[in-house]
């Protein structure tokens, strides 16, 4: 009598991992896969250690860790100095460096790096990245932070922003001039490590505004004298051609 406890194919839909919290027993997060264990199958049961959960998804065959991963930002404002009171436009990346990210599937499907996401949006994106689900449409990234030193060299905030597929920006007007040292921030969350990015850029003098162009004032002889003068010149030019029509006609 065999005592093999194999699943039979296809298997069983839906089933899942789920995280638990064990103090109010509130569900964490959970994420497709079936590692049965206890069922006396080949699959070997889950693994948990360093704050990483290691298991077999009997589904597609792979080992998959779970557990914070790290982040990688960058960050880019202008080049060239821009005029005290014009707006600068800042930008840059934040992606998952996870070493699942640079097996060759993801690697391919994710040239640019894969966007990192909030906790809320990680096991349908995770589902996604790995478990070739279809793209959640409800993504939603991460918060950064942006921050300069000034050139009086006075630390501040200057603007918060949320990215999207991995890419962010933020319009700001410098307030005073020279150069400046500009940091953009992740914090981190439950899903990933902090990290940061720096750059520079600077801030001219405004540019001089140009004086008022005055109108000439125009003289009594050119408001009425002129136009007059050109008005008698037409009419006795109108006049000569009248006459000049007149004697033609008397012509015998």
């Amino acid at each position: 009598m065999s005592g093999e406890h194999s699943p039979n194919t296809p298997l069983y839909k839906g089933y899942r991992a789920r995280a638990i919290d064990a103090f109010t027993g509130e569900e964490i997060w959970t994420l497709l896969d079936w590692s049965a264990s206890g069922l006396g199958t080949s699959v070997a049961p889950v693994a948990i250690a360093d704050g990483y959960m290691s298991f077999t998804n009997a589904y597609d065959g792979r080992v998959y860790t779970v557990g914070k991963g790290p982040t990688q930002m960058t960050v880019t404002a202008p080049d060239t100095a821009s005029p005290l009171g014009a707006s600068i436009t800042i930008k840059g990346t934040i992606t998952d460096i996870s070493a699942g990210t640079k097996q060759k599937e993801q690697a391919a499907r994710f040239p640019n790096g894969v966007p990192a996401v909030s906790d809320e949006s990680q096991t349908a994106w995770m589902e996604y990245v790995y478990m070739q689900q279809p793209r959640p449409m409800d993504t939603v990234g991460v918060p950064i932070v942006l921050s300069v030193v000034d050139a009086n060299g006075n630390y501040r905030n200057i603007g918060e922003t949320n990215s999207t597929d991995g890419f962010y920006s933020l319009n700001w007007k410098p307030d005073i001039e020279g150069p400046y040292t500009l940091y953009a921030s992740f914090a981190g969350s439950e899903s990933y490590w902090p990290s940061n990015a720096v750059t520079a850029f600077s801030v001219d003098p405004a540019a001089p505004t140009p004086p008022p162009t005055e109108t000439p004032m125009q003289s009594v002889s050119d408001m009425y004298f002129v136009p007059a003068v050109v008005g008698i010149i037409v009419a006795i030019v109108i006049v000569g051609l009248m006459m000049a029509l007149l004697f033609l006609k008397r012509r015998p």
